[in-house]
């Protein structure tokens, strides 16, 4: 069985956002982003914002997502939301709603940066015209994001990988597109292994110890 071709959907019209409106979004974004990272830190550890009533303890404890092996463990760098995907509407001319905050596993990046060469190659004057923040650095952010949560026994640039589960996934032009932008492996279940208690890859050269690994 071989894995079929999906169209990528490509809209021409493009959703224009001047630099005042994503300054303004920017900074709402970034506060949100720290305040969620906040609540799972509280959540897994003081638990201060369910003693006080803000939150039902059941709406939490009841949660499919909520691990309580998690509680009093601290992430590297005290991160647990290391990728969000904020959804946005724009309900008037000044006033925005965020629709949902995707903190596990957001996806669509790679479209998003196809999506802009493909409107560099349509509309090359439209570019030269007008100042349009580049996206094109964003795997070299993302692979800064994932290195900045390596263990400290990391010697070196730490080896990073992304994890999929293989070419017949939805997401999978993603996955390869990724790894292959950040310049890192992207490997399977049936590539690892655990090794001397630590999560290792096959290489050519036997099985190589990997400091951070991305499920997407």
């Amino acid at each position: 069985q071989e894995a079929s071709e999906r169209l990528i959907p490509f809209d021409i019209v493009p959703r224009i956002l001047s630099g005042h409106e994503w300054r303004r979004l920017t900074q709402g974004i970034e506060q949100r982003v720290q305040a969620l990272n906040a609540f799972l830190d509280d959540i897994y550890h003081r638990q201060e914002i369910l003693r006080a009533g803000r939150v039902p303890r059941d709406l939490v404890a009841r949660n499919e997502a909520f691990l309580p092996e998690m509680i009093g463990v601290k992430p590297p760098a005290g991160v647990y939301t290391h990728i969000i995907g904020v959804d946005i509407v724009r309900i008037s001319e000044n006033e925005f709603y965020v629709l949902e905050d995707n903190a596990r596993t957001p996806s669509g990046v790679s479209y998003m940066l196809e999506n802009r060469e493909t409107m560099m190659q349509l509309f090359p004057e439209l570019f030269q015209k007008i100042k349009v923040r580049p996206v094109e650095n964003y795997p070299q952010l993302l692979r800064q994001s994932l290195a900045a949560v390596r263990p400290q026994s990391a010697k070196g640039a730490p080896t990073i990988a992304v994890l999929t589960p293989g070419s017949y996934n939805s997401a999978y032009f993603e996955h390869a597109f990724l790894a292959d932008q950040m310049g890192v492996q992207l490997v399977e279940g049936q590539d690892l292994r655990v090794v001397d208690g630590h999560v290792a890859m096959r290489t050519t050269e036997g099985y190589k110890q990997i400091d951070v690994l991305y499920r997407r």
